[in-house]
């Protein structure tokens, strides 16, 4: 979290939000603070998941589109697949609490049954759970698309190139790599603008459905953590998965074979997934630039959100292959996505 909001946040505006949410007093758990401030609560003896947004990351209406879209999600049959809010003791789903001349918006949510998937576990990280991860995938992208706020003029989530990252991109690239990356950026920044935004692949959509914003219980994925939804392609959303697992390692039986890796996982994503949408294939041409985009994207917040020379051992050598992948133009995985659906068993 940044140093401005460091000192804004204080105990006063978390008993401030649990006061507002019926949420027994000082029975929470702090869970992350990298964007949001995240807490287990006790809500009537129910463990809940508290949340505070500063304004510089969401704006109260923001916040409230993000609300709006994840209630018709889960009254349109999603109740089970994804965390949805609770509203406050005065029936809000987003609750504003004033700091100096800004705010915090607080709201809660219901917490996922299970736990988070162990990428270690063979018996847990498998082809069941990928393509479990497609299924719920396909099911929101099918959902979505009947998605209508519920009063006129009700405030709308961002489209995907309004993301702050992305217009003030200039202030968080080192100067000596600025022209390079900027380039690189443009680039990609570029062919997406060119791309069509059929109804049937584009739209609201979660944006980050990795392995970090689910839990499984019994073979169910429950997905919360929305605060990047936005409108963009739904093949984003096929990235996303992709890029994050693979990203972080391999499993054992692979020996460092990422591509061999990246095959096996998608192609179950995408059969659980086809399972409940169809995305025509022709999107999946496009998956090596929205990898692109991810790795830009995480070269930025890290740029912005931490010093880069005193990164922690767990992402020092992460973001270094971030950085050559920018820096040189690549994508994580130079596969033909639409060939490997079509031809599944060539190699």
């Amino acid at each position: 979290m940044e140093q401005e909001v460091e000192q804004l946040f204080g105990e006063d505006i978390l008993r401030e939000a649990a006061a507002r949410f019926g949420l027994k007093a000082n029975a929470w758990n702090k869970l992350g603070d990298f964007e949001n401030y995240v807490y287990e609560a006790d809500k009537e003896g129910a463990e809940v998941i508290l949340r505070l947004t500063h304004s510089s990351h969401r704006t109260l209406d923001e916040v409230r589109a993000e609300l709006d879209w994840i209630a018709y999600l889960s009254a349109s049959g999603l109740e089970q697949e994804i965390s949805g809010p609770i509203p406050s003791l005065q029936s809000l789903l987003a609750e504003r609490i004033d700091a100096g001349e800004s705010y915090f918006i607080a709201c809660l949510f219901r917490k996922a049954p299970g736990h988070r998937p162990d990428s270690k576990d063979p018996s847990i990280w498998n082809a069941d759970l990928y393509r479990e991860w497609g299924a719920v995938t396909g099911r929101m992208h099918r959902v979505t698309q009947g998605y209508r706020p519920t009063v006129p003029d009700f405030p709308r989530r961002p489209e995907w190139d309004q993301d702050e990252l992305i217009m003030r991109a200039h202030q968080y690239i080192p100067e000596e790599e600025e022209p390079l990356v900027r380039e690189r950026l443009e680039d990609v920044l570029t062919h997406l603008k060119r791309l069509p935004m059929p109804a049937d692949g584009y739209g609201l959509i979660h944006s980050d459905i990795h392995a970090g914003n689910f839990f499984t219980d019994q073979g169910r994925i429950t997905v919360f953590d929305f605060d990047d939804a936005a409108y963009n392609w739904f093949v984003h959303d096929l990235a996303i998965p992709l890029y994050y697992t693979v990203s972080r390692g391999t499993p054992e039986a692979y020996n460092g074979d990422r591509e061999s890796f990246a095959r096996d996982f998608f192609l179950a994503f995408w059969e659980g997934y086809t399972s409940e949408y169809q995305l025509s294939p022709e999107w999946l041409e496009e998956l090596p630039v929205f990898l692109k985009m991810r790795d830009l994207t995480l070269y930025l917040v890290i740029h912005k959100k931490m010093d880069v020379t005193a990164l922690p051992d767990s992402l020092r050598s992460w973001f270094a292959e971030i950085r050559e992948r920018v820096l040189a133009g690549r994508s994580l995985v130079e596969l033909d996505f639409w060939s490997l659906v079509h031809h599944p068993d060539c190699r």
